[in-house]
């Protein structure tokens, strides 16, 4: 395997990570959201949304392989 195959995995493996790290925190979300729903605040569900959000859309970048970062790291074929 050449340096930038194994950069690649790599990444992917970190993007898995970060898909588990926004995954893990739903359960904790969604319990302190559901008691809410009558009285909910917009600031407390964005704060959930985010919470979860961002690991999630890193981490789907990162699973399909981070295209702009590998060429950063390998400069283009």
């Amino acid at each position: 395997m050449k340096a930038k195959e194994i950069f690649g995995l790599m990444v992917r493996f970190f993007g898995l990570i970060c898909l588990y790290q926004g995954l893990d925190k739903v359960p904790s979300a969604w319990a302190a959201i559901y008691p809410q729903f009558p009285h909910l605040r917009f600031g407390i569900l964005f704060a959930y949304f985010l919470m979860i959000g961002w690991p999630l859309a890193v981490g789907f970048w990162l699973v399909r392989g981070a295209p702009l970062l590998v060429r950063l790291a390998y400069g283009p074929e």
